[in-house]
């Protein structure tokens, strides 16, 4: 018996199997496949998410456009949900506040910013459950 014998047998053996069940007529291999879900009617895409969040710089710019004020500081922990964000914010000397602005064709606006009832404000009726949320008793 040739050394080489049992390896070509292996191999053919091999290339027999792997035809046999990448074959498309192949009942055995389409029992094996995982069902794949049926469409009942019309779908609908999800939106994609806005994972966008302006930047500090961003939204103390858009604070300093709409009051026409300088030094504004912008805290770190901005909170940004569907194209809105809202961060704790302050003039140098005042008290903290807040800001909500709110991605509007590639621009950051502003919405409101102060230190309470800022969902009083008719702008912020679309704002997202988590931009109110975040905004507590400024709210």
């Amino acid at each position: 018996m040739s050394p080489f014998r049992p390896a070509v047998l292996v191999a053919v053996a091999t290339l027999a199997c792997l035809s046999t069940a990448c074959r498309s007529g192949d009942e055995s291999a389409k029992a094996d496949a995982p069902a794949r879900p049926t469409a009942t009617g019309p779908t609908q895409a999800p939106a994609p998410p806005t994972t966008a969040c302006p930047s500090r710089a961003e939204i103390a710019d858009a604070v300093s456009s709409a009051d026409h004020s300088t030094g504004v500081i912008v805290s770190t922990k901005v909170v940004c949900q569907d194209g809105w964000a809202t961060v704790p914010m302050r003039y140098p000397g005042s008290d903290p506040a807040r800001a909500v602005v709110r991605m509007q064709n590639g621009e950051v606006r502003l919405v409101t910013y102060g230190t309470d009832g800022l969902c009083g404000n008719p702008k912020m009726k679309k704002a997202p459950a988590e931009i109110k949320k975040a905004l507590g008793p400024y709210c």
